[in-house]
C-alpha cells in the first residue's frame, strides 16, 4: 500500500511539487519495534506450546489447551513478517509523472540479499553517471545542481522455462519481436546525491528491463 508524504521538492521541470511515496518492500525484511514485539510474543508462545511449563498452566484462571499458544504464535509471526519489511521511498512529479529517487532503489534485496543482477545493473548505471559530461537542462531537486544524463540501451526481461531451448529460443524471439528487442533510454541523474530522474514509463523499464550495452551498434 502507498502513503503520500509531504511535498517538499520542485520538479525539475519546475511544473509542479514532488510528492513523497511510500510502499512496502516485500523483499527486504527491517525487523521494526512493532515486528519485535510480535516476534517476541511468537518465540514465547512457541516455548509454552512446545514445553507445557507447570508454572503458567498451573496458574491459568481457566483450563487452556497448549495448541492455543501454538495458534497464538503462527499468527503473531505472521503479524511481525508483515510489521518487517522494507520500506521504498520515491519522489512523484503530479504533472509530467516524472520520478526521482535514490540510484539505491536499483538494488533488489531477497531473503537478506542484494540479487546479482540488480547489484550489476546499480554498478553501469552509478559507473555511467559518474563518466557522464553531458549536463542536462534540468536540476536535482534535492541539492538543485545540474544533472547530467546519457543513454543506455536495455530489454525488456521474459523468463522462460519449458524445458526445450527450440520453444524458449521462439518464445524469446516472439517477445523480442514483440516489445521491439533492444531500446534506448535517456536518464537523467545528479552526481551529488547519486540520484535519478525518470519519466513515467523509463520508470518502469529501467526496473523490469536488462541493460545490455551503453553504445549504439
Amino acid at each position: 500500500m502507498n502513503s503520500v508524504g509531504e511535498r517538499t521538492m520542485w520538479c525539475p521541470k519546475s511544473c509542479d511539487l514532488l510528492v513523497m511515496k511510500t510502499s512496502s518492500n516485500p523483499n527486504e525484511f527491517k525487523l521494526s519495534m512493532k515486528g519485535s514485539i510480535f516476534l517476541l510474543i511468537a518465540l514465547i508462545s512457541v516455548y509454552i506450546f512446545l514445553n507445557e511449563p507447570p508454572f503458567i498452566f498451573d496458574n491459568l484462571p481457566m483450563e487452556i489447551p497448549a495448541t492455543y499458544f501454538g495458534i497464538i504464535a503462527i499468527l503473531s509471526l505472521t503479524i511481525s513478517l508483515h510489521f518487517s519489511k522494507g520500506t521504498t521511498i520515491e519522489y512523484v512529479c503530479p504533472s509530467c509523472k516524472g520520478v526521482h529517487f535514490d540510484i539505491n532503489r536499483l538494488k533488489v534485496v531477497r531473503n537478506g540479499k542484494v540479487t546479482k543482477s540488480s547489484a550489476k545493473k546499480h554498478g553501469i548505471v552509478l559507473d555511467l553517471l559518474n563518466d557522464s559530461s553531458e549536463l542536462s537542462e534540468l536540476h536535482c531537486p534535492s541539492c538543485s545542481k545540474d544533472l547530467n544524463f546519457f543513454n543506455v540501451l536495455y530489454k525488456l526481461e521474459h523468463k522462460s522455462s519449458s524445458g526445450s531451448f527450440v520453444k524458449d529460443l521462439a518464445i524469446e524471439t516472439a517477445v523480442d519481436s514483440l516489445f521491439g528487442g533492444v531500446k534506448e533510454m535517456q536518464i537523467e541523474g545528479c552526481k551529488t546525491c547519486k540520484s535519478l530522474w525518470l519519466d513515467r514509463s523509463n520508470r518502469l523499464d529501467i526496473f523490469k528491463g536488462r541493460i545490455v550495452t551503453t553504445k549504439r551498434a
